[in-house]
């Protein structure tokens, strides 16, 4: 995100290809929350809340408790379980 938002013309994401499993959880941030929060209590409010955008508004809180000198910007994906599809 930090590439892509810092201006310029030229940059070169990451990427990282993952088989999604269902209960998987991704987060997509920038450093504003990484640069400020420890690891360990991204991943508590990743594996404690249910809802993607509870965990949202939580990891925000936390990085803006921090005192974070930066915007903070997050996702929260939550893979479902797969289910099939049932016509009307």
């Amino acid at each position: 995100m930090l590439r892509a938002m810092g201006g310029g013309s030229a940059f070169e994401p990451d990427f990282a290809l993952r088989d999604a499993r269902a209960e998987d959880r991704y987060l997509l941030c920038s450093d504003g929350l990484t640069g400020v929060v420890p690891a360990e209590a991204i991943r508590h409010v990743l594996a404690s809340e249910d809802d993607p955008g509870t965990a949202v508004r939580q990891l925000v809180a936390l990085a803006n408790r921090a005192g974070g000198p930066d915007n903070v910007t997050c996702v929260v994906a939550h893979v479902a379980e797969r289910r099939a599809l049932t016509s009307a």
